[in-house]
This record gives structure tokens, sequence and C-alpha cells, in this order.
């Protein structure tokens, strides 16, 4: 077993999801008051659409996408040379940047992200004061998780450690591709409260999940001890290979040719559930209250799974340089090699095939929406995102306008994801039979997308019916029980 081959296959597993990465996101909070876009019942299963029928088509009816990170954006890493028209590093001497501000933007622990979506149908009708949804849908979260201390290790080397712990624990690769099955239904109750829950079936497709029990690095003015108690769990169309030892010793790639990868991601392996739950409030004439809980679920994963174990303890006393021969490369080479062997053989990776759960990333949603008039209201909303054991919050304003009929704006200011300049726009053209709708969190990205650290954007068209608001001889109840 080699340390930089697993490295590889680690990378190569990465690079196998991030290539899947054309399918799924999490919502973007500006849809949420959109109730004209029949989407925005994904974040509130309580929210029932204005349209009396809607329906999704395969791909166009919605794509999503969002990446980012929480800490740093372009500025942060690509500076403008002082004396030419050139650009350069933060690192590099020239840019006079002070390394301590660079990690004052960390939290201890820190992430990159990208979440992609694609409706491939869903469709929705109402029934008296009840609203029923459906959705099968293709969705895929990946992520990096990395510690505040990872970072001052690479800028600063140990000095920052001596007689201390960097705590690297919290390091992780992260990636879920699989496919929902969910069956949406709501209940207005009285005139001013109306509840909804979504029922999920999911299959996954393929996943990679990392998890430290412990990582880190100890450093004294003479020695270097580093340990590691790492599993990592996959579940991927690739067999695990295995020395004479017992120890993992990569992936076989060669079944990769045989593959038949529609026929692959039309299988209903690694079963899951989930469940979406939500209120909708009006405690006076103009104020709206709401709550939702989102993507409460997991998937076990029992399909071409493979356990992967790190476990050691290394430590590096130094190098007595008196015994080099300084005019000698091979001595050097030598004693590299001598170095990383006792590196290998200090950490051992075992593989099994047990199966594992993983959980879904978990999203609360509280909002609340004042209507200035039938035409105008202002809303607030905060999204508290449960990822990766990691709290992340995002709080947002929005002012959504319908100046006329067969037109609905949105104007968005959000902070999310360590960044104070997220202004999004969300635009709706048409109702029936046809919407076109386009939602961005990040518009502003295009103004100054070198201070941005995340985009998040939505498009798509449906079909709908009874969108039509109806007046008050049509609101009679016997005639509340048709669609249209």
């Amino acid at each position: 077993m080699r340390i930089h081959k697993n490295i590889y296959i680690t990378g190569l597993l990465v690079l196998n999801l991030c290539l899947l990465t054309n399918l799924q996101a999490q919502d973007s909070q500006t849809l949420y008051y959109m109730n004209r876009v029949p989407q925005s019942t994904f974040m509130n299963p309580a929210i029932q659409p204005t349209c009396n029928f809607f329906l999704g088509l395969p791909v166009v009816s919605s794509v999503q996408m969002g990446v980012g990170n929480n800490a740093y954006s372009l500025s942060d890493i690509v500076k403008k040379h002082p004396t030419n028209d050139s650009l350069i590093l933060f690192l590099n001497p020239d840019a006079n940047y002070d390394k301590g501000d660079f990690i004052d933007k960390l939290d201890n622990n820190n992430y990159f992200f990208e979440n992609l979506q694609t409706d491939l149908l869903t469709f929705g009708f109402r029934v008296k004061k009840w609203y029923f949804t459906f959705n099968l849908s293709e969705k895929l979260d990946v992520s990096f998780n990395y510690p505040k201390d990872l970072m001052v290790l690479a800028l600063y080397g140990n000095e920052k450690f001596f007689n201390e712990t960097a705590d690297f624990s919290t390091l992780g690769v992260n990636g879920i591709f699989w496919r929902e099955y969910g069956l949406g239904v709501s209940k207005q109750i009285g005139n001013n409260l109306t509840i909804g829950i979504r029922g999920k079936v999911l299959f996954g497709h393929v996943a990679e999940v990392m998890g430290n029990n412990s990582m880190g690095m100890y450093s004294s003015r003479d020695s270097i001890y580093i340990h590691a108690n790492t599993i990592i769990n996959t579940s991927v169309p690739l067999d695990a290979k295995t020395t004479a030892e017992g120890e993992f010793d990569g992936f076989d790639e060669t079944g990769l040719d045989s593959i038949d990868y529609i026929d692959y991601a039309m299988q209903h392996n690694n079963m899951g559930f989930g469940v979406d739950f939500g209120i909708y409030y009006k405690p006076v004439k103009k104020l709206a209250l709401s709550f939702s809980v989102v993507d409460l679920g997991y998937i076990k994963w029992d399909t071409d799974v493979t356990n992967l174990a790190l476990n050691g303890e290394f430590t590096f006393k130094g190098v007595d340089l008196g015994e080099l021969n300084t005019n000698d490369s091979a001595s050097f080479n030598s004693l590299f090699e001598e170095i990383l062997d006792s590196l290998e053989n200090s950490f051992k990776v075992t593989n099994q095939a047990t199966s594992f759960t993983t959980s879904l990333s978990t999203k609360i949603y509280v909002g609340a929406s004042w209507l200035v008039s039938k035409k105008f209201d202002l809303s607030f909303l905060y999204r508290g995102y449960y990822f990766n054991d990691h709290l992340s919050s995002a709080y947002t304003f929005s002012a959504n306008a319908r100046p006329i009929r067969g037109l609905s704006t949105t104007i968005s200011y959000s902070i999310m994801n360590g960044s104070y300049n997220n202004i999004g726009i969300g635009l709706v053209l048409g109702g029936a039979p046809l919407q076109i709708y386009v939602i961005a969190d990040n518009a502003s990205a295009a103004l100054w997308g070198h201070q941005t650290t995340s985009l998040n954007f939505r498009v798509g068209l449906n079909i709908a019916f009874g969108c039509r608001e109806k007046t008050k001889a049509q609101d009679k109840p016997l005639l509340r029980s048709t669609f249209f």
C-alpha cells in the first residue's frame, strides 16, 4: 500500500462525483416568497401555488445550481500587481498582503460546496382547499470541509503549533448523488392557516463520505507527531483490491469500460426516506408567518459498498545533516525514500464492505411577509442549513411586486456564506398556459463577482392553468370544487 496511491484514489472518487454535478442544488433564498413559481413548494410544502394546476416537463421545468464557500472571494486570492498591469496571487511578495488577514477570515470549520438539481417531472393541482404535488428529481451535494488549523500550517508551517496540537478532525470530502420521488399535500384550515407535508422515497446512485474520529499533528522543538483515525465510506461501481496482507490496494478501474451509465442511473438501489413539513399562518390580515423543515431524512447505502479505515501514528525526529553528503543527490533521495517508507508503514488502510447510512442536509426556514398592497409585499427569511455537522445561517430581505398580470418581480438582499454583498433578482413571465422564470440570489456577481463567495440560480419553464384570480362570485364553495 502506497500513501500517494490512496490520495490518488480518493481524488478519483471526488472527480467522478464532480463529473456528475449537472443535476441538483439547494433552493435559492429568493424563490421562497415567489409563490407564482410552483417550485417554491419545495422550500415549504404548506405554500400553495397560485395556479390551480401546473406541469413541469423533464429538465426544462427546473434547473438549479449553487457553488461557493464560506470564507473567500476571488479578490482574496488574486491581487492586482502594484506596479504593472498584471494579476498575482496573494502569496506573491509583491502583493504585500498580510497572511494574518487571510487567516482571520476563516472559521474553525470551513467548506467549499457544489449543489445541483434538475426535476425530471413535476405536477400539482388544487382540490377545494387541498393542494397535491408530485416531483421526480435528481439531486447532488458535494462538499469539502477543511479546518482553520490546516491553513495556518500551510502558510506558517508548524511554528504556530509548538507544544500544541493542530486539529484536522473536521477535514473531509463528502458527496452524494441520488434520485427523489416526492408526494406532497397541503390544506388550508380556515382563512388563516395552511399546513403541508411531503413524503419522499430516495434511491442513492453514488456516495463518498469521509469522517474523522481524530486527525492532528503535535509539534515539539525536536519532534513532530502525526495521528489519524479516519473512515471513508463509498458506494461506487468499482471493486476494491486488497493486498496479501489484507490492506487496501486501490480500486479496479478496468470495470469502468463495461458500465452502462444510463442503466446504472436508472437502478433503484440504496433506498432511503425523507420528509418535508411546514406551516403558513396569517395572524392578521397583512402579516404572514411561515416555518418549514426540508430534507429531513437518510439513505442507506448497501450496493457496491467499500469502507476504508485509515489508522496510525507517526513520529518524525528530524534529520542529522552531519550524516549526509551534501553533494550527493542520491543520499538525499535515499533519505526521503526512507522517511516515506516509515510514514507508509505507520499508517494502515484496511477495507471491508458493510452498509452505511448518510443523512440529508437538513434545512430550516423561518419567514415573515408584510402585504403592503395587493401587488406588493416585503419579506424576511432565515435559513439554517445543517452542513456536514456545521450550522450555516443565511438571512434574506426581499421586495416582491406584481405590477401587471403575467409579470412578477423580486429584488432580494442576502447575508450568506460569509458574504454581505448578495443582491438577488427573480423574474416570472406569463402564467397560463406557459410560465418562464429566472431566479438568482447573487445577480450582483455580474457587477462585483470578484467579491462574491457563492453563486446560486434557478431557471425553468412550467405549463400552468387556472392562474387568474377569481371574483367574489367565483369564490363560492360549490365552484371551488373544480380545478379551473
